[in-house]
């Protein structure tokens, strides 16, 4: 049974080391708590790849590095023993497992609290165990019909600490710490892309960590060559370094000299960028979430996740989804790679260019595919 905590919250801490998409996901839970509680000190744990960006969040004092990427080397038991000592210096007033994993619990547990009274929360529907590990199991309102989306499912931690349950308004916005020398730095990495200063551009995001993500590499090199031929803004290829062939492949495939950022932004430095584009159009990855809550409308792909559960989230008239409404979509089996994809190869990169006119200028009609 779920009990509801009002204890003087002047030091909590969030857990939520991954993904990207997950962590953009939890900052609004971080915003509402700063909101609430002006004078409360918040921590968070990530996994080591993602500090820089959480750290750019201000409603977090600290962020707290899990080194997950050290695990099997010699590195790892010196980093989790440092992570371990932090998590022990000061006691929290309430620890949220927003991760709900079993990880992510054994995480929690290990942070020192302030007294008996004061509470560990995760999700009632937790996987891996991990709801054996809470003092407080928050339940989700939702059935397979109407499930909720990640944005006001972690919000519901809100209530269960006794914090009022108003819903984070729909037109968020990340609202990262950002330096002159850091706008500067962006407009630099546009520029020696080939972009000139103020160009108007799309972003484009054709990665994704898992293949059942993916929208068909040569769809996107047919969409850029649309747009290019309507006489849309220039397409820039974005993607992590992991993703290079990837990028080039769909480069080359159009025949035009399309700009390429492969790795080239840090990833605490990418919101800064895609704030910046006229339009994303990507799978749903990390990106999108990125360009959704920096106010970027987005063109978004999915096929074997639920875009009501994790879909970008703002307004929809901004942000547009296209999915096949199969039977067996969505499947959730992000590991699964089926040897038809029917989900992403029947979503056309006609339709996809005639959403993304849609987003570029909604007074217009859609007009042709001018293939």
């Amino acid at each position: 049974m779920t009990q509801r905590h009002t204890p003087q919250l002047k030091r909590l801490l969030i857990v939520k080391p991954s993904s990207l998409g997950d962590i953009l996901h939890a900052f609004p839970l971080a915003t509402v708590l700063k909101e609430s509680l002006p004078q409360a000190h918040i921590d968070w744990i990530a996994n080591s790849e993602f500090v820089p960006l959480v750290s750019r969040h201000p409603a977090i004092d600290r962020v707290l590095a899990f080194p997950r990427r050290d695990f099997g080397r010699g590195s790892f038991f010196g980093k989790m023993a440092a992570l371990v000592a932090a998590l022990r210096e000061t006691p929290y007033d309430a620890v949220l497992d927003a991760q709900g994993l079993l990880r992510s619990a054994l995480l929690s547990r290990m942070a020192k609290r302030s007294g008996a009274s004061a509470p560990l929360l995760g999700f009632q529907s937790a996987r891996e165990g991990a709801p054996l590990f809470y003092g407080c199991r928050v339940p989700i309102p939702e059935t397979p019909d109407s499930p909720l989306h990640a944005v006001p499912r972690n919000l519901l931690f809100l209530p269960a600490l006794g914090l009022s349950a108003t819903l984070f308004p729909q037109k968020s916005s990340l609202c990262l710490r950002y330096t002159d020398e850091d706008h500067a730095r962006v407009s630099e990495i546009l520029r020696e892309a080939g972009l000139l200063p103020g160009e108007p551009f799309i972003a484009i995001h054709p990665g994704a960590r898992r293949d059942s993500k993916r929208w068909p590499s040569p769809y996107f090199s047919e969409l850029i060559r649309s747009l290019s031929r309507g006489g849309a803004p220039r397409a820039v290829l974005v993607g992590d370094r992991s993703e290079s062939s990837l990028l080039e492949e769909i480069a080359v495939r159009t025949g035009l000299r399309v700009p390429l950022l492969p790795g080239h932004i840090p990833l605490d430095l990418l919101p800064l960028a895609l704030s910046r584009a006229i339009l994303f159009i990507g799978n749903d990855s990390g990106p999108l979430h990125m360009a959704a809550l920096s106010g970027t409308p987005t063109l978004s792909f999915f096929g074997s996740s639920d875009p009501r559960r994790t879909g970008p989230f703002g307004e929809a008239t901004r942000n547009h989804v296209m999915r096949e409404p199969l039977p067996c979509s969505p499947c959730g089996d992000f590991r699964k790679f089926c040897s038809h994809m029917t989900c992403q190869v029947s979503l056309t990169p006609g339709e996809a260019y005639r959403q993304a006119l849609l987003l570029l200028d909604p007074a217009k009609p859609s007009g042709a595919d001018p293939r």
